[in-house]
């Protein structure tokens, strides 16, 4: 059974092309059944902030640590889409604890 460890919001800047913005990320930690984490990273950005930026589909998120991380949405924006779109980083898999800690600091606080 999957074991829910943590999910918090975070401060941290959205980057396309140069431009930044702040934005509040979510950080999703959870032990898998062989023991391993598994940390989902997404964000929610205004449509029309990321149109005007020339946003497609891919940006940077500059997370509170100052790591980069790429992040995406699933399809090509467009001004059909909700005015508040979520965008994903693929989740990542680390095998340990300290592992954990050193890759994702922001889990330890609080």
């Amino acid at each position: 059974m999957t074991e829910h460890l943590k999910e918090a919001g975070y401060p941290g800047q959205i980057d396309i092309a140069g431009s930044r913005s702040p934005v509040t990320y979510k950080l999703k930690a959870r032990r898998e059944d062989d023991g391993a984490f598994r940390v989902a990273v997404s964000l929610t950005a205004p449509r029309d902030w990321l149109l005007k930026q020339g946003f497609r589909n891919e940006a940077t998120l500059v997370r509170q640590s100052g790591e980069k991380m790429p992040v995406h949405f699933e399809e090509t924006l467009n001004v059909a889409d909700n005015i508040s779109v979520t965008l994903r980083a693929e989740d990542t898999v680390i095998a340990s604890a300290g592992e954990l800690n050193r890759k994702f600091p922001e889990l330890r606080a609080g």
